[in-house]
């Protein structure tokens, strides 16, 4: 029997395995937004009775003793989604960062699921700083070349495309041009490792930036 299966977010991908790992586990644990994030997703998709929800939500920290482990799940704020959480395995010394890090690869950014790019770039320079230097990272997506797993440095890494993201968006607002042209660039300057041309989300993420940017809702 398994002690916990956390949920890092609602995305599918992500709580998608809940209906078979439930009945070998304990409990299923998630930040407190993402059944209501994970619902309203799946009834956008037909899906919602194919779900099955955290049975145990936390609003900040969820923290327990398993074993010979001390297990921590802490959210942030909104970054990806509204209910990202990052999860400590004290002992390991493994920090799983969930979709927080897209390792070399252009994000999903659900801002309908919560998401803020300016508050992501926040969650990530407060991991930096909280999280041990010498941790194994774990990290949802990444490009193939460059793999799931990395260092701290990884997330400064990720957090500067976000940077660069929103600046370059910001320049071309000032600029003056309009949003189907902002987001038809097929690669950010300095940002070429991101590329992957199925799909290319640059054109999402630079849309993404843009409503943000400009508070148009999601």
């Amino acid at each position: 029997m398994l002690d916990a299966v956390i949920n890092t977010h609602h995305h599918g991908d992500h709580t998608g395995g809940n209906g078979i790992f439930k009945a070998a586990a304990r409990t299923i644990v998630a930040q407190a937004n993402v059944p209501r994030f994970q619902l309203a997703a799946a009834e956008r998709a037909g899906t919602v009775e194919k779900q099955v929800f955290a049975d145990q939500t936390f609003p900040e920290v969820w923290r327990r003793e398993l074993g010979d482990e001390i297990v921590t799940a802490q959210y942030h704020g909104p970054a990806h989604t509204g209910g990202d959480v990052i999860v400590h395995f004290e002992r390991a010394n493994v920090v799983h960062m969930g979709d927080l890090v897209f390792n070399r690869l252009y994000p999903v950014i659900d801002r309908p699921g919560g998401a803020s790019i300016r508050h992501w770039i926040t969650v990530l320079e407060e991991a930096a700083v909280n999280y041990p230097a010498d941790a194994i990272y774990v990290f949802g997506h990444g490009n193939p070349k460059f793999g799931v797993t990395g260092e701290r440095g990884d997330l400064l890494a990720f957090r500067d495309y976000l940077a660069a993201l929103l600046a370059q968006v910001e320049k071309e607002i000032a600029a003056g041009k309009p949003k189907d042209q902002i987001v038809a660039l097929e690669n950010l300057p300095g940002f070429a490792d991101y590329h992957l041309p199925r799909p290319n989300r640059l054109g999402s993420n630079l849309g993404v930036a843009y409503d943000e940017l400009t508070d148009k809702a999601g």
